[in-house]
């Protein structure tokens, strides 16, 4: 196997002092655009990647920095500074368990706002360069967005979630088809014999979705045909199309991705939780004791440090080409006030 390309490789090759590949590959104003581009391209050419631990080394020493710790990027893109906390909205804090993570490996996660007023991807990623911070996690995107337009190739990245759809990078999620079949296991072995699937929400992540109604739509395929409802219309639904639903087809427990919307739904069709319908949320929610499955969004964190420091040993940054990992967390069921047992 060839041996990999050293900085001082494309310092011969480009006809330059190591130091200026050095000062080139991190876009400093110091070197002409044009030495710069032309660096670039010759450790393109020739394969040559920057190690991320050495260069935040390097960093910390020029800096005169006395700090062990070698700093992570956990980016976000809310519209505001902190939308992504709690209790902004309801969706997990992945960031303090992936901080523990962190520093216990040595590391310090810190928080970055891509919509940061007058930020743009390119003047991000010279801070990042600028500070020698190599490692990059991914926070859940808000609504509407989909994807990020980074120098990719400068990072090792890790996404939490499925919120990014572009690029793929190596992830770290929750395991949502074992979630909708756990919640179909539990419905069946507690006697319920009408379950239905509502999408009663919009989800942030439309993937997510495809992997709860999969795990739904085959067990439900198990059951005889009287007693496989159809799926409830509507991705998200409405009352009046949940209502029609209802009365046509008479579940007796539904699973859905949001239960507070269903609750005064269900109250205004005169249908008592849970002793006419047993509820099952696919997500949890701090304002109902909802019956599901549970995730600790800290060891998703956790997990996502653990990928990405590997990726810094081990060197690899950019996007993956072929060979995108996804890490699945199984969660644990939450047994909640909403499925008793049928008699």
């Amino acid at each position: 196997m060839p041996s990999k390309a050293t900085l001082q490789d494309v310092a011969n090759a480009a006809g330059v002092h190591r130091t200026t590949v050095s000062l080139a590959l991190r876009d400093h104003p110091r070197i002409p655009a044009a030495t710069r581009e032309r660096v670039k391209a010759v450790a393109n050419q020739l394969g040559y990647r920057i190690n991320p631990l050495v260069a935040a080394l390097m960093q910390t020493r020029r800096l005169g920095r006395r700090d062990r710790h070698v700093t992570l990027a956990f980016v976000t893109s809310y519209p505001t500074r902190y939308g992504w906390r709690p209790t902004h909205h309801d969706r997990p804090n992945f960031f303090p368990g992936a901080a523990q993570r962190a520093q216990e490996l040595g590391y310090k996660l810190e928080d970055f706002w891509l919509a940061e007023p007058g930020m743009t991807s390119a003047r991000f990623c010279r801070i990042l360069a600028s500070r020698g911070i190599n490692g990059l996690l991914i926070g859940r995107l808000p609504p509407g967005l989909r994807s990020l337009n980074l120098d990719w190739n400068r990072f090792s990245c890790v996404a939490l979630g499925l919120t990014l759809r572009s690029p793929v990078l190596h992830h770290v999620t929750e395991n949502h088809f074992d979630t909708a079949a756990q919640a179909m296991q539990r419905c069946v072995e507690r006697g319920y014999r009408r379950i239905g699937f509502v999408y009663s929400e919009a989800n942030d992540s439309p993937s997510v979705g495809d992997r709860w109604l999969g795990a739904y739509l085959l067990h439900r395929n198990t059951v005889p045909k009287s007693r496989q409802l159809p799926v409830c219309p509507g991705d998200p639904t409405d009352e009046a199309k949940f209502a029609a639903w209802f009365r046509r087809h008479r579940p007796d427990a539904i699973i859905a991705n949001h239960i507070p919307p269903l609750l005064p739904w269900l109250a205004r069709l005169q249908v008592s939780v849970p002793d006419e319908v047993g509820l099952v949320g696919l997500e949890s929610h701090s304002s109902v004791d909802c019956a599901g499955v549970r995730y600790d969004p800290a060891v998703v964190g956790a997990l996502a440090v653990d990928m990405l420091v590997g990726l810094l040993h081990r060197n690899e940054t950019g996007i993956p080409q072929s060979n995108q990992h996804e890490v699945l967390l199984t969660g644990v069921w939450h047994e909640g006030q909403t499925l008793p047992p049928r008699c």
